[in-house]
């Protein structure tokens, strides 16, 4: 009896998935005041926190919040004058070169400095040639302008940059948000997820501006009207902040 031979049909292989040794951070809200440079604050000490390397880069020169308080972060530049904007090249630069994560504030209104940086140095395509991702969370506050800057961000970017919408809880008004179908479906098109940024008291948050200080010293600061309350406001906050951000997958494990 002769054996007869069964042919394996070819298997495709299954496509591996990049490694990525790091990531640049992009806090991003594009409209001023929707809380950008507070996520970025918080993202930053999640970082320390952690014991996780980590480099922070301000970027926005007309109101550097996240550099008065961290004075250690780098500075850069988002310009549509191609001279100014190659100084946003230290990004990407940093990210390569240390190989660590980067967390960078974004300025206000960045939007069309920030496609002619990635368009004109093909930023994407030479980051995931080096092994880093780019990733945008991006604050909303749930009012109109803010999520049409959303919009904005996602047709331009969605599919190349992974968003994370961020939904800032010191605004109390979502409905708008819910029921905008087209946003919607633009953020189920593009893979992109929503988390909440939690409220922290506005004197609390405030005091942390004002007195410039990390939310590291927040946790132990002592002065008028700021004791164990407020410590305590700043721990619980940071805890809640914390396990959102990490069910993203985006932060180091």
């Amino acid at each position: 009896m002769t054996a007869t031979t069964v042919k394996k049909r070819d298997r495709k292989e299954e496509p591996t998935a990049p490694v990525i040794t790091s990531r640049i951070h992009l806090a991003d809200g594009n409209k001023g005041g929707v809380g950008k440079s507070f996520l970025c604050r918080t993202l930053y000490q999640w970082f320390f926190d952690q014991s996780v390397p980590v480099v922070g880069i301000e970027a926005d020169v007309n109101s550097p919040d996240f550099k008065g308080i961290y004075p250690e972060v780098a500075v850069s530049q988002f310009s549509e004058d191609e001279n100014l904007g190659a100084r946003a090249n230290s990004i990407l630069n940093t990210a390569v070169e240390a190989q660590q994560a980067v967390v960078v504030n974004l300025p206000a209104t960045v939007h069309g400095a920030f496609q002619s940086w990635v368009n004109n140095y093909g930023i994407v395509t030479l980051a995931a040639e080096h092994q880093v991702e780019l990733v945008k969370w991006f604050v909303i506050t749930g009012e109109f302008d803010s999520l049409k800057s959303l919009e904005i961000s996602l047709n331009a970017f969605g599919k190349q940059i992974p968003h994370v919408v961020v939904r800032n809880l010191k605004y109390a008004e979502w409905d708008f948000f819910d029921g905008a179908e087209e946003l919607q479906a633009l953020i189920q098109e593009t893979g992109s997820q929503v988390i909440d940024l939690p409220k922290l008291p506005l004197r609390v948050a405030s005091t942390l501006l004002q007195q410039r200080l990390s939310f590291a010293a927040g946790q132990s600061h002592q002065g008028k009207g700021f004791g164990i309350v407020e410590q305590a406001a700043v721990k619980t906050y940071l805890r809640a902040a914390y396990a959102n951000f990490e069910k993203t997958g985006y932060l180091p494990r």
